[in-house]
């Protein structure tokens, strides 16, 4: 049996301790360091996750990539802050796994994925709803003949996130690099792209920021490079408590696949069918260890997050320009 892949911890903050409850508890994990500006994180990181009361801590990153012996790093800090420290850790020959969104610019994406060629080494992207088998089972479902082309997809995300981050560091554009639409909304952009087959050409956007100095609320129509049409409405100024999230996809022989809130249904030809079991959850943090060791292909590489975040950057574009149609950039 192979040594414990060696994971530094880039922040400790709520989900960097995730992270590290997660590979802990993981006999083939071994987390050797943890690097965070604040003490209080690092000291609440070490209290929440007893096994780590040992492990070395550093305010800095770059100090624990050169003096710890290390395979790999974990990043979950503030958006703007990924590019960075995704490089710094490719550069010190490592493997890295990296909250959504990856970055918050495709030049930032690109710079990545030219690093992580270069270094020959993976990067793994925190989306996890690619690991969640009714997400497996809906690609398969709108990419098999039976369904035809998938003509419109049409997505809704709704939760009270300008009160739950207001004051916070998601609110503050040099840390977040941008609103609800690249933080919560990244997954269910992700989602959108995953599940279709084709990347998305052009898009129109209205964007809202009730008052906050990043994006709430947006409106979002788009078209895909096969024709397919989408509707995105990310709503961040829903209720408080609250999280109600749907996706609905039409197909070009009849079928349409509906997301409402977890519950997943298809109207085949008139029949309407609930569909409930899907078999496992892989686990992310499983499947980063056996991309660093070799034994599985990456299924959520810094490739596949070009796509959301060119989309996400011609919104940005669009609403400044008053939802002007404007055209992907890759």
């Amino acid at each position: 049996m192979s040594k414990p892949l060696r994971i530094g911890m880039i922040g400790c903050g709520g989900y960097g301790r995730g992270h590290l409850r997660a590979l802990a508890a993981n006999p083939q994990a071994e987390v050797a360091a943890l690097a965070d500006p604040s003490r209080a994180m690092l000291a609440r990181a070490r209290a929440e996750v007893p096994a780590l009361a040992d492990v070395p801590t550093f305010a800095d990153h770059r100090e624990m990539l050169k003096v710890v012996e290390l395979d790999a790093a974990a990043v979950s800090t503030p958006h703007t802050l990924h590019a960075g420290q995704i490089v710094d850790a490719l550069n010190a020959g490592l493997h890295v796994l990296c909250d959504k969104p990856l970055t918050c610019s495709v030049a930032d994406t690109k710079k990545v994925i030219a690093r992580s060629r270069a270094k020959r080494r993976s990067v793994v992207v925190a989306f996890q709803r690619r690991f969640h088998a009714m997400r497996r089972f809906m690609r398969r479902f709108v990419r098999d003949r039976s369904f035809g082309k998938p003509t419109f997809v049409q997505a809704y995300n709704s939760q009270g996130w300008l009160w739950a981050t207001r004051g916070k560091w998601r609110q503050d554009p040099k840390l977040s690099g941008g609103g609800q639409l690249n933080d919560t909304g990244a997954h269910l952009v992700d989602m959108i792209f995953y599940t279709m087959p084709a990347r998305p050409t052009e898009v129109a956007a209205l964007i809202e920021n009730r008052g906050a100095k990043v994006d709430i609320d947006s409106a979002v129509s788009f078209r895909f490079a096969d024709g397919a049409l989408g509707n995105l409405s990310i709503v961040g100024s829903g209720p408080r408590n609250v999280f109600w999230e749907d996706m609905t996809v039409t197909g070009s022989k009849g079928r349409a696949l509906f997301l409402r809130s977890g519950v997943l249904t298809a109207s085949l030809g008139g029949e309407v069918v609930e569909y409930k079991n899907f078999g496992r959850d892989a686990d992310l943090h499983q499947h980063f260890i056996d991309v660093a060791r070799g034994r599985a292909k990456n299924e959520s590489p810094p490739q596949d997050f070009l796509p959301a975040i060119a989309f996400t950057q011609a919104c940005w574009t669009s609403a400044r320009r008053g939802g002007r149609l404007i055209k992907v950039r890759y």
